[in-house]
């Protein structure tokens, strides 16, 4: 892909009371690119996205290089002061306040973020929850955030940080807590706010399938190190890494288990079909 990556991470390392934790990650997201951050719980997948964004405590040590769509930046800065960069977590639940009506605490801080009138803010909202899947962004506007779901609460989350329209969108395991369905809705809203000529995405998560289904680039971490990285389909057909042969053979099994409709798969595996 051409032009300035999105975000550069250079040798990566993070440890804490000198006991290492990550090990010289190294990997590239180029404009309009997804790529998926992958590994099991404790590889490190989610402390590197904590580091990327400025969010480790002091009692982490970090070093190594980071770049953002061109600009080298210091690993300490103040949290959510990273520029060209937004987050969506895993807690939806968490994000927001549950006793305040969204329309009080969405559109004060796109007003902010945009510098725009509050009218205008509440016009860009609507436009942004449309676009993550919402037919009702008015009704949506006048809830609490514990009268939707969490899927819902998840696409109110991607709907605020795409409001910063960043060059570099990071998911930090979106869909996990979520039920088939509504990790569905996530993962469309996700691909139509992310790709060609919108905002690049890393997305973290354990899941292949997922990641097979949204990103075009998978890097595989194991025990705070990458032990492969390329394309989806590259991986998936022909994983070098023992972890990565696990992985897949783990989201096959899962597919099959799951009773996958005709034509569910990997990239680069045949079609599944339903399990006897």
């Amino acid at each position: 892909m051409r032009g300035t990556a999105r975000l550069e991470v250079g040798d990566l390392g993070v440890s804490v009371a000198g006991r290492p934790l990550l090990h010289g990650v190294a990997f590239r997201v180029q404009p309009g690119q997804r790529v998926a951050l992958l590994g099991a719980s404790g590889s490190g997948k989610s402390l590197t996205a904590l580091a990327l964004l400025g969010l480790l405590g002091p009692q982490f040590d970090v070093r190594g290089a980071l770049r953002v769509a061109g600009r080298e930046l210091p690993w300490r800065q103040a949290p959510g002061r990273r520029p060209g960069m937004a987050a969506v977590f895993q807690d939806s639940q968490a994000a927001l306040n549950p006793v305040v009506r969204l329309d009080r605490q969405l559109l004060p801080a796109v007003a902010r973020r945009r510098r725009i009138s509050a009218a205008a803010a509440a016009q860009v909202i609507e436009d942004l929850l449309r676009e993550v899947g919402f037919e009702d962004p008015e009704r949506v506007l006048r809830a609490h955030p514990s009268q939707l779901s969490g899927g819902q609460r998840q696409r109110v989350c991607l709907a605020l940080a795409m409001a910063a329209s960043p060059d570099l969108l990071v998911a930090d395991e979106p869909t996990t807590a979520l039920d088939m369905i509504s990790q569905r809705h996530v993962v469309e809203a996700l691909r139509r706010c992310t790709g060609p000529e919108r905002s690049a995405l890393l997305f973290i998560t354990h899941d292949l399938a997922v990641a097979a289904d949204l990103c075009d680039t998978v890097v595989v971490l194991e025990r705070g190190r990458v032990v492969e990285a390329g394309p989806v389909q590259q991986v998936v057909r022909s994983p070098q890494a023992a972890f990565t042969v696990s992985l897949v053979a783990a989201a096959r099994a899962g597919l099959r288990s799951a009773a996958a409709p005709p034509g569910a798969a990997l990239p680069g595996a045949a079609p599944l079909g339903v399990a006897s």
